[in-house]
């Protein structure tokens, strides 16, 4: 099985773009994907029809990087998937615009959300797609927001159908599973406040506890992201499965690098190129697949329609997949500017984790049950790719404003409300660890977020 050339696999998921968004250029130049179209005829398929006016498909400039938040929860997303496009085009994806109104953004942005980036605001993501695999039909598993999707990435099930305010409800999780299959772990974490699975109570102890460690400590399983190229110069001691998370929009943050709007892609540009440096300058390197992909698509245009996977969450019954996400299999032992057409959505990670550490056997029922979908292990070649690994010259962040932290939070984003729970639990439950110097930016975010108290 070619998973078994894979030593270690390492997973990073970004916040909020669409395929068509950020990679569907890459059609308009030669690359064989299920991107955009310069036809006119394609392009007024997909317009967007709002309020007596019609919105078409767009290229953005690279300066283009602080687009206010579209909605992205359970009910704009209905609307964006389920409204028909202008002028008798497609009989749905039409509702992205009138969607983005709803947010009340300025007049000039309503047609942002029909735009797309191409390779000058994507240095990185051009690079990946020239020498690695790019994956066309990667759907978020659900049509709903971040939490219901990054659960099913890390669970293959979700116990919310849509964004909660604050703590997540338990239950088990792929660190759980890796651990009963005797597989080892770690998640890095960029900037110095949460990761993701912060928001569940049961592991927040270990987190709290695990990032407090000197950065020259070695063990713990949640890392400070700055400890990630000291850790892979001395890879023998890596984990088999590496999760890396941006620093979040959403949360306390000082720089964000994740992509959710309104932070900019060009950070996340920088923070991707970083690992990747990394990851390929190190004796691991050929034993390595890297994959990169995001939670949902955050609100922005893409061209095709969800899979028809029906998936029962929480008593509500979803009929089908999100929509399309960008993503990327990187590694020696991918197909150089190739493109992966099977259809996958994040239980397809769950999936080729089964793959490797349970001899191609099943990762639960919920995951098996996902029959349409294919196998990330059937993109993986037999043998590597001939010749030096490609290198990517080191980035430099454009300028991209930081999105303001708010508070009080009232009207902020349910993920937002839910990060200031967990910042404030910290301070109730480990008050000796924000004297720590890996907590000292968290510690000077307690007074802002108990202003909203």
């Amino acid at each position: 099985m070619s998973v078994d050339n894979i030593k270690t696999i390492v997973i990073v998921m970004m916040e909020n773009r669409s395929f068509d968004h950020v990679l569907g250029y890459l059609s308009l130049h030669g690359t064989d994907v299920n991107g955009l179209s310069a036809d006119p005829t394609w392009q007024q398929n997909f317009t967007n029809f709002y309020d007596g006016e019609t919105y078409a498909i767009h290229a953005l400039s690279p300066s283009t990087q602080l687009i206010p938040d579209p909605p992205h929860d359970r009910t704009p997303i209905s609307m964006q998937i389920n409204t028909s496009c202008a002028n008798g085009g497609c009989p749905e994806l039409g509702g992205f615009v009138a969607s983005y109104a709803a947010r009340n953004p300025p007049p000039a942005d309503l047609s942002m959300v029909m735009g797309y980036y191409t390779a000058d605001a994507l240095p990185t993501y051009d690079f990946f797609a020239k020498n690695f695999t790019v994956c066309d039909s990667w759907f978020a598993p659900l049509p709903t927001g971040t939490q219901a999707n990054r659960l099913m990435a890390m669970a293959g099930e979700s116990a919310i159908s849509d964004n909660v305010s604050g703590f997540l409800p338990e239950q088990s999780l792929v660190y759980d599973w890796l651990t009963t299959h005797g597989a080892s772990w770690c998640v890095y974490q960029s900037g110095g406040f949460f990761p993701f699975f912060s928001l569940m109570p049961k592991w927040l102890p270990e987190i709290v506890t695990s990032l407090a460690l000197p950065l020259e400590v070695n063990g713990g399983r949640f890392r400070r992201y700055s400890r990630f190229k000291a850790d892979w110069a001395n890879s023998g001691n890596l984990p088999q499965v590496v999760f890396i998370e941006p620093e979040y929009t959403d949360g306390p943050h000082l720089v964000p690098n994740d992509d959710h709007s309104p932070t900019g892609v060009a950070p996340g540009q920088a923070f991707l190129a970083d690992i990747y440096q990394t990851i390929s300058a190190s004796d691991r390197w050929n034993e390595t697949l890297m994959i990169v992909t995001y939670d949902e698509h955050g609100g922005f245009f893409d061209h095709v329609s969800p899979l028809d996977i029906p998936t029962d969450v929480a008593g509500y019954q979803f009929q089908t997949t999100g929509l399309r996400v960008p993503a990327f299999l990187i590694s020696p032992y991918v197909a150089p500017g190739g493109v992966f057409s099977g259809d996958l959505d994040h239980t397809s990670l769950l999936q080729l984790l089964a793959d490797k550490f349970n001899a191609g056997g099943t990762y639960s029922a919920p995951v098996s049950a996902r029959t349409q979908l294919s196998k990330l292990s059937s993109a993986l070649s037999e043998t590597k790719t001939p010749g030096t690994t490609p290198k990517l010259n080191a980035l430099v962040p454009m300028n991209s404003s930081v999105p303001p932290l708010v508070s009080p939070p009232t009207g902020t984003s349910a993920c937002a409300q839910a990060f200031r729970s967990v910042a404030l639990k910290v301070e109730q439950d480990h008050p000796e660890l924000l004297s720590s110097p890996n907590w000292s930016d968290l510690a000077g975010f307690i007074a802002t977020y108990k202003g909203g108290s």
